[in-house]
């Protein structure tokens, strides 16, 4: 296991990494949102490009920590439910888990790929004064769903070794 403990420790301080650009890139939104409703409503005058790179900045954030936030176990979980289970149970509830968050990752990698490759295939724009080569927010999703599925196979391999440990604990 030398190698995965070597590749996991790897992704994640590229995930943490991610976490830390996405710190800042929420406080230069928040800073964009400032100035845009400074322009707006105090100088009536507003930009033409605070409310597209916004939603290209929220993007970012809401798809890049998911791979980090899965590494640090702190998505959303009925700890109610959960904690009644034994442990074994529970380590086999966490596999299920993990397989559909890698069954959704590559779904949405895999789709979300051909949107990108066709986007830039076909030199798409936005629609706004930008004209923002759409490839480069596109390629957002794949990029953070390949972290995220690669995060998903590190646990779901994580959870089989649980497993076995339990199994060999219940059988001794």
């Amino acid at each position: 296991m030398g190698i995965f403990s070597a590749v996991t420790s790897a992704l994640h301080k590229i995930f943490s990494a991610f976490s830390k650009v996405s710190q800042w890139v929420l406080f230069i939104l928040t800073m964009i949102v400032f100035y845009d409703v400074v322009l707006r409503y105090v100088f009536n005058n507003p930009t033409i490009w605070a409310l597209e790179i916004s939603e290209y900045m929220l993007v970012f954030l809401g798809f890049f920590m998911a791979a980090d936030i899965q590494a640090k176990k702190r998505h959303i979980k009925m700890d109610f439910f959960y904690s009644v289970f034994p442990q074994a149970v529970r380590s086999c509830l966490d596999a299920l888990f993990h397989m559909g968050t890698a069954g959704f990752s590559l779904l949405l990698l895999w789709s979300s790929m051909k949107m990108t490759i066709t986007a830039y295939r076909y030199d798409s724009l936005s629609n706004s004064l930008l004209e923002t080569p759409l490839f480069i927010p596109y390629s957002i999703i794949p990029l953070a769903m390949l972290m995220l599925l690669l995060q998903s196979i590190i646990d779901l391999v994580e959870d089989i070794s649980h497993m076995k440990v339990h199994k060999k604990e219940g059988s001794q």
